[in-house]
């Protein structure tokens, strides 16, 4: 099974759908801690923020309305 990966601007790198859930679940854990990337920036952030744009991309994604099958899942 191939494994599904997204961009991390922030990070400026691909990571795992696990990994990205992971690190997510870590700064809402956290909301007050400095992180030092965001999921959308290079610069350092609070859990609080990554939550808040974790949010703002999931909504994108949805209203986007990319295709099952335009997103190399068929």
């Amino acid at each position: 099974m191939k494994k599904r990966m997204i961009y991390v601007t922030g990070h400026d790198r691909w990571v795992t759908i696990g990994q990205y859930v992971q690190a997510v679940k870590t700064a809402k854990a956290n909301p007050d801690a400095q992180f030092p990337h965001g999921l959308t920036c290079w610069w350092p952030v609070t859990g609080q923020e990554i939550v808040k744009q974790f949010a703002r991309g999931m909504h994108e994604r949805i209203s986007d309305g990319v295709g099952y099958s335009k997103r190399g899942m068929a």
